[in-house]
């Protein structure tokens, strides 16, 4: 089993706040940075250094 993440449900209805999306006004800037993070940024140099399944800290390449 590999070590990973747990997946980021930013939709997802939660017991409260009702959703997160209810208290982000529609033209705020976070709205705009979670849209880059998601659909823009390559992450695999972050997520390739957790190589491990037990729960180590990530190496550290240098």
């Amino acid at each position: 089993m590999s070590k990973e993440f747990r997946p980021w449900k930013i939709d997802e209805v939660q017991l409260l706040p009702p959703s997160v999306q209810d208290y982000v006004p529609r033209d705020h800037v976070s709205r705009l940075i979670v849209s880059l993070v998601k659909e823009s940024l390559d992450l695999s140099a972050i997520l390739g250094s957790y190589r491990s399944g037990l729960g180590q800290p990530p190496s550290i390449r240098g």
